[in-house]
């Protein structure tokens, strides 16, 4: 395998696809120095790769600055640096669908929907993608892999599916009163297994066409509810759900789903893992935290 650098390695999704890389020289970088473009130089001439995970980048809630920072400016120090060595490499980016957004209305959307993101992170986002996608040229391939919402074991707490995993797990071991309040559980999301997106991930790395966006999901969406309620049928526990009116709000979008054909004929990729399991497994990781 080529000489790989990863980074976000100390991410959720790192973990799955770092154990996929066993065999690789594997270079891992997980601090958030890339937004200072000495650091980038520097780490890029250590690792020298030829293939290249940008997993690295922020979640939870900010100010446009730290989305800016940890998105923009962090990718294009990254690339610049990656483009001065004048090797040939290959850079798979880590998208989101919050690139979408609105997504001129539509319910599933294909690589060539409207562009319409409603949030700051999404915002930053796509700003991250056409810098990124600038950059290939020359020596320099970028792919990038627009993720849908990711769930399945270390899912951290800010994302839904981990709090109510961890919750839940909480009053299994009679460490929380066995109620949890939930806010608006209707938006319905296009929920995607880790390891199978590390799988995706590893398959743009082979087969992906530079300059190219793929989406990654499962295909389908489903609703907040159902995620809660399928965790809940895992548990062995009673637990009540109230709807706490402190922590309704409208969401962005009401309901988007990935169209995958893409990914699926180019590469051949093909999820794994059903939602059920995936939320088994997310549920069995809360326990033993």
């Amino acid at each position: 395998m080529p000489r790989v650098l990863l980074t976000g390695a100390g991410g959720f999704l790192a973990g799955p696809l770092a154990a996929r890389l066993r065999g690789a020289f594997l270079s891992r970088h997980s601090d958030h120095s890339l937004d200072r473009a000495a650091d980038a130089r520097a780490l890029v001439r250590a690792a020298k790769p030829a293939l290249v995970f940008h997993l690295a980048g922020r979640t939870k809630p900010g100010a446009w600055e730290d989305y800016w920072r940890s998105h923009a400016t962090a990718t294009v120090n990254l690339l610049e640096a990656l483009s001065s060595e004048c090797r040939p490499v290959k850079v798979v980016l880590v998208g989101s669908a919050a690139e979408y957004g609105a997504a001129g209305g539509k319910r599933v959307v294909s690589e060539d929907a409207a562009l319409e993101p409603l949030s700051l992170y999404g915002a930053s986002k796509l700003s991250q993608t056409l810098a990124a996608l600038s950059f290939n040229r020359g020596a320099v391939e970028v792919v990038v892999a627009r993720l849908f919402n990711v769930l399945g074991p270390g899912t951290p707490d800010n994302l839904a599916p981990g709090a109510f995993a961890r919750q839940v797990a909480a009053i299994e071991a009679a460490r929380q009163a066995p109620e949890l309040l939930v806010g608006d559980l209707s938006p319905k999301r296009d929920y995607l297994d880790v390891r199978d997106a590390a799988d995706a991930l590893l398959a743009l790395g082979r087969r992906g066409r530079g300059g190219e966006c793929y989406n990654v999901g499962v295909g389908r969406s489903t609703s907040m509810r159902a995620v809660l309620d399928a965790i809940l049928d895992a548990s062995t526990a009673e637990v009540s759900v109230r709807v706490d009116p402190a922590r309704l709000r409208k969401a962005e979008v009401q309901d988007l789903a990935a169209d995958t054909r893409k990914l699926r004929r180019e590469t051949g990729w093909r999820p794994r893992f059903t939602l059920a399991r995936s939320l088994a497994d997310t549920l069995d990781w809360g326990r033993g935290r």
